[in-house]
């Protein structure tokens, strides 16, 4: 091993080492200014490092110090966002969705970087680009599959230790800050052999070729739905709640499919001419996907208003729809596919613009959503009552804050007022905040209808909700039943709490089991006066009292 493979070994090691150190202690602590440490810098620089070993030099260190010093401004822009001088950092917004829309940008930036430091030239053939992504994807899959063999063994040894009464060990391998900087260290030297092994790149073809063919039975599919739609109607479609990511992920197999068809855009993987005509359908469908798409956010938008989540969806449709416009208008121009280079260049491109400007005031999507939820309101679109104030103040950082100092209602200066910790106690634990639980009591189903339930009642409910509910739970699902004297039942689908009223406040007195989906809780009543035990439909559940 010569001196430059010993030092970047080292460095792979040792940045392997600090991922997973940094991902462990984020894993564990996830309040106070943990919560906010810059989680696109610690996951894509050393991916990107990694990926990137075989060209070692100064070009690569000054490649990696650019994207470090790209991804620290967003970073830093994130803290300003969410921070504010009535804010914490006990609870923030995840991370889920940055990390998504910048590492999309970072891989398929990457391959062009990689061919710049290997030629020493800004005009690099699509074919070069193309072709060094196809081998990070390759890198990525084996070290996927030599994790998922890792964590197999890890899994069967922690079992064997724990059969033979070592079960501290587990205990060991399994905390974060031990399973995940092995995990990173495995992964790490999973793509430093296979970047040394020839085999890969003869693996990466072998792959393409195969995926290839599945182009035209996607054709197939894409035909199929298309024509069943009209005669089904959208709202067979729209009403499974799961519309839009499906589409969405029938638009990323298609592109990738084509990709891997028609590689680089010198020739087709399909020498039969019919075969080839049916492959091109399927990109032609795509702006079809797009259109029904952009359709269905906008009618969840218009029904809900704009939150951080359909933003993010908003951006993946209209980075989908760039690239299917593209293929479809090369097709119809007969450009295809010598034209694929130029549509994936552009079309990176822009994902990459609006990767930045989401990482900017431009169109960050807490203020695209605080601005939008806020105006739903004022105009009266949302009631009041059931506006999240909570998501406002927790959720969309500063942008969430300011919108809520300039509204000043009662229920706003409530959120304002709400202690991050005991909040943050909430988000961790899945249990809704009191406002939330009593909101949900409130619109339960009573029974004998006509009852009225002092809010001291609802109250008591709610604080025992830990015990009694886990989570968050529908109104609909929930029933108030008073059997008579002083007791009133909590009914759920498989549940039943008793509790004896003491004057407005609920004491928990017993529990029963049973299948209460769809009884006549009007039959509901208590057949024993001390501990009583309850009928429901003709049927006696014994009370077990605590």
């Amino acid at each position: 091993m010569n001196s430059i493979d010993r030092k970047r070994y080292i460095w792979v090691a040792v940045s392997a080492l600090l991922q997973g150190l940094l991902l462990g202690i984020f894993a564990i602590i996830r309040t106070g200014p943990l919560t906010c440490i810059p989680l696109t810098v610690i996951f894509l620089v050393p991916f990107t490092f990694w990926l990137s070993q075989e060209h070692w030099g100064r070009r690569l260190w000054n490649f990696l110090i650019g994207l470090t010093l790209i991804l620290l401004v967003f970073w830093l822009y994130r803290l300003w966002s969410l921070y504010s001088p009535e804010g914490s950092f006990y609870v923030v917004p995840s991370h889920k969705s940055d990390l998504i829309r910048v590492s999309m940008a970072v891989f398929l930036l990457i391959p062009f970087f990689q061919c710049r430091i290997a030629s020493w030239s800004w005009r690099i053939p699509y074919a070069d680009i193309f072709f060094q992504l196809c081998r990070n994807l390759f890198l990525l899959f084996q070290a996927s599959i030599v994790i998922a063999v890792f964590w197999g063994l890890l899994v069967t040894a922690g079992l064997l230790f724990d059969i033979v009464g070592l079960s501290g060990v587990p205990l060991v391998l399994f905390n974060p800050l031990t399973a995940v900087p092995l995990s990173a260290m495995i992964i790490a030297i999973s793509i430093s052999v296979a970047i040394k092994h020839p085999g890969i790149d003869s693996l990466g073809r072998w792959l393409l070729s195969v995926l290839a063919w599945l182009l035209p039975f996607f054709s197939v599919l894409s035909v199929m739905f298309l024509v069943c739609l009209p005669f089904l109607g959208l709202d067979a479609l729209f009403s499974t709640g799961q519309a839009s990511t499906l589409m969405l992920l029938l638009q990323f197999g298609t592109i990738i499919l084509a990709n891997a068809a028609y590689l680089d855009g010198a020739k087709s993987a399909f020498r039969t001419k019919w075969i080839d005509s049916l492959a091109k359908i399927s990109l032609l469908c795509l702006p079809v996907y797009t259109v029904l798409c952009l359709y269905s956010l906008g009618l969840r938008i218009t029904q809900y208003g704009l939150t951080t989540d359909r933003v993010q969806a908003v951006f993946l449709a209209v980075v989908t729809g760039i690239w299917g416009l593209g293929y479809a208008f090369a097709v119809v121009l007969r450009k295809w596919p010598g034209s694929i280079g130029k549509v994936n260049i552009a079309s990176v491109v822009f994902m990459a613009v609006i990767v930045a400007a989401m990482n900017s005031p431009l169109l960050d999507p807490s203020r695209l959503s605080a601005a939008n939820q806020t105006s739903r309101l004022i105009s009266g679109r949302t009631d009041p009552d059931s506006f999240d104030y909570l998501y406002m103040r927790f959720s969309l950082g500063r942008w969430g804050v300011n919108a809520l100092h300039k509204l000043a209602t009662p229920q706003a200066l409530e959120a304002l007022a709400t202690d991050p910790e005991e909040y943050s106690r909430y988000v961790s634990s899945g249990i809704p905040s009191m406002k939330a639980r009593m909101n949900t009591l409130e619109h339960a189903r009573v029974v004998p209808e006509d009852r009225v339930i002092p809010e001291g009642t609802y109250r008591g409910l709610a604080s025992l909700w830990p015990g009694i509910l886990s989570g968050s739970v529908d109104p609909e699902d929930i029933s108030l039943v008073f059997p008579g004297g002083e007791y009133m039942m909590l009914f759920t689908e498989s549940a039943g709490v008793l509790f004896r009223l003491s004057g407005d406040l609920p004491v928990r007195a017993g529990v029963i089991t049973g299948d209460f989906r769809s009884p006549d809780l009007g039959s509901v009543k208590a057949i024993e006066p001390a501990i009583p035990d309850i009928e429901v439909d003709g049927e006696v559940y014994r009370v077990q009292a605590q």
